[in-house]
């Protein structure tokens, strides 16, 4: 009787067990690297150039137990991540109280089977849909059920599943690539970096739009080699049997009155997160129309009382704003889809419940931070930092820092976790490089997206190849072109932002 030894394959550690091993070793390293200390300016910055030698205060157990604790509550010298993660966990609950309805999924199949006689038009319409989800909310994981929901539409026209692919999965990588407003990246990074997430908006808007319209184009290009030639696909040896397994013959349902109010709720509740996220006084000294506003409205006898005193106006807000709109607008959708208030009330925290795993990193990230800190260790690699990568000057430095966050992508494709494990030292070295915080978020953001988009530790790779039926060495003989073309343009894009805001 043959015995068979199974092999053994390599498994990404859970994002907690590595945020563990990182608390871990960065409290040995507080044993090990001399402490320092900065001098601060008025923003509580550090200044360079004025680095100082101190008595190092090495972390024991018991401070590797209680960083994380006091990541997520604060202290005396620390700001608690609750809000973030509160933040997180009500944004999961309006998406559940949104997926309930039905009124995204049956929104998106709609628009696929409208422009169903236009590839190109549909294909465009198709990747800013997917990259609305990814930079609204970091749409990645479940990018499998888009995939579903578009392939009938998209055989139908004489295409391939690695058009589908595409769509899906370029869609969502480069939609978390710009990250205009997502939480889980964007906003974890500018929380742990000390800044609003509303501070280089503008920048990531650009970067949304850039990537989209070249993401579109590379994909339509595709596409219509494959209708002119079909047997230069990839996938051409499986066109009978997709189209077997995949053509679908029921009838798209229409959005109903209910869904269409609720489809409207979800564009206006992103509308006006953007709004109240852009820091508009920054961007104009002369722009005080919002603040104008609530000050007028809160001075009103009675009224300005009722509707409370010390509403935040748009442009200044941060995540208690973000996570009261979510909150009120969770609630606005139940009463619409008539929800009983039992039932909302339990969809919310089923909702709040499903993204616990991703607030508790977090806490995790802060507590990363308050080793360091409270080891005096901080303020040393920094100087390290300032006197090696930093002195770079500022291209060279966010070409090279992309290429270092690729690296750590690649091994650790969690927005959170990433952030988590990085930002509290990458974003100070920025602004040691003449740069700011958002600048190394964009990079950040950018090494995430190209990660998810062809890389074997990305979900959205592995099970969206799996369901079409699609080897992935094939994936990568079909996009590894378009691929590179991404990031080139993810480099023109940093250089671009360089020359211009720094």
């Amino acid at each position: 009787m043959e015995t068979q030894k199974e092999k053994k394959t390599f498994k990404t550690p859970n994002v907690y067990v590595i945020l563990f091993f990182v608390l871990v070793f960065t409290a040995i390293l507080t044993w090990i690297i001399p402490g320092g200390q900065y001098k601060l300016n008025d923003a509580g910055q550090a200044i360079g150039g004025t680095y100082s030698k101190i008595q190092s205060n090495p972390q024991g157990i018991w401070e590797i137990i209680m960083a994380p604790i006091i990541g997520m509550v604060g202290d005396d010298a620390f700001t608690g991540a609750i809000s973030i993660s509160l933040d997180v966990m009500v944004f999961g609950s309006f998406l559940e109280m949104v997926n309930r309805t039905g009124a995204l999924d049956i929104g998106l199949k709609n628009i696929a089977k409208k422009y169903e006689n236009n590839y190109k038009i549909l294909i465009t319409i198709l990747v800013f849909a997917m990259m609305s989800l990814g930079t609204i909310y970091g749409a990645y994981e479940e990018g499998f059920v888009y995939l579903m929901m578009f392939l009938s539409v998209i055989l139908s026209l004489g295409l391939d599943t690695i058009v589908v692919l595409m769509i899906v999965i370029f869609g969502t990588a480069a939609g978390c690539g710009a990250s205009i407003i997502n939480p889980f990246s964007t906003g974890i990074a500018a929380g742990i970096a000390g800044i609003t997430p509303g501070e280089g908006i503008g920048q990531r808007i650009v970067a949304f739009v850039v990537l989209g319209l070249v993401i579109s184009y590379l994909i339509s290009s595709y596409a219509g080699k494959i209708l002119k030639n079909p047997e230069k696909s990839t996938q051409f040896h499986r066109r009978e049997l997709d189209l077997e397994e995949f053509s679908s013959q029921e009838s798209i349902e229409k959005l109903n009155p209910m869904q269409k109010k609720v489809f409207a709720v979800f564009i206006l509740t992103f509308s006006l997160l953007i709004i109240g996220l852009i820091p508009w006084t920054t961007l104009s000294e002369n722009f005080t129309f919002f603040e104008d506003s609530v000050t007028w409205i809160t001075s009103i006898p009675i009224l300005g009382t009722i509707l409370g005193k010390t509403f935040v106006p748009f442009g200044q807000w941060y995540f208690n704003e973000m996570t009261a709109l979510m909150i009120i607008m969770t609630f606005v959708v139940g009463f619409i889809a008539k929800y009983d208030i039992d039932k909302s009330i339990n969809i919310f925290i089923k909702g709040a419940s499903d993204l616990v795993s991703t607030a508790l990193i977090v806490p995790m990230a802060r507590g990363i931070q308050v080793l360091m800190t409270n080891g005096n260790i901080t303020s040393t690699i920094l100087n390290f930092g300032e006197k090696t990568l930093a002195n770079l000057p500022p291209i060279p430095f966010v070409l090279i820092c992309l290429v270092f966050y690729f690296a750590l992508a690649s091994l650790m494709p969690s927005s959170s976790g990433l952030a988590a494990a990085t930002m509290s030292i990458m974003a100070p070295l920025a602004v040691f490089a003449g740069l700011h915080e958002t600048d190394m978020i964009m990079i950040y953001n950018f090494a995430l997206g190209i990660v998810k988009m062809l890389m074997p530790t990305s979900i959205i790779v592995m099970t969206c190849t799996q369901v079409v039926h699609v080897d992935y060495m094939d994936w990568i003989k079909s996009t590894w072109k378009m691929w590179i073309v991404v990031i080139l343009t993810c480099c023109i894009l940093l250089v671009a932002n360089v020359l211009i805001f720094s």
